[in-house]
């Protein structure tokens, strides 16, 4: 679980240098892209290297609080990117009114992903 973490972190950093980047476009959306792709894939990562069936199952987590609040920000997460990237293509398109919706859009990102982050560490089970 410490390289699970790390790997979080680091793309904290993608994020922030995203964000510090924004008025070049290519080089922000091509950032965001990766982000959201991590997040899109990182559970796949997660399934696939731990042993879920016996902690949800066999333990008896599957109905825990914790879990299911995890599961309901990662779900928040992606329609806050679907919403992100409709409003990003409208930028594109040259539709100014689209800036105020995309800059809310980006402070709910950060936090929704703050809180999956955090979340996400109080699940982990100890060794």
């Amino acid at each position: 679980m410490p390289l699970s973490v790390i790997i979080v972190l680091i793309s904290f950093v993608v994020l922030a240098l995203a964000w510090l980047v924004k008025k070049k476009h290519i080089l922000h959306i091509t950032l965001m892209s990766c982000v959201m792709g991590f997040d899109v894939l990182f559970p796949i990562w997660l399934y696939a290297t731990h042993d879920w069936v016996k902690r949800l199952i066999d333990d008896g987590e599957m109905l825990s609080f914790a879990i299911w609040a995890h599961v309901f920000l990662i779900l928040t997460l992606y329609a806050l990117y679907v919403l992100q990237i409709q409003a990003g293509r409208q930028l594109l398109a040259g539709q100014r009114g689209a800036r105020p919706n995309h800059r809310v859009q980006s402070r709910g990102i950060i936090i929704v992903r703050l809180l999956v982050f955090i979340s996400g560490a109080l699940l982990i089970a100890p060794d």
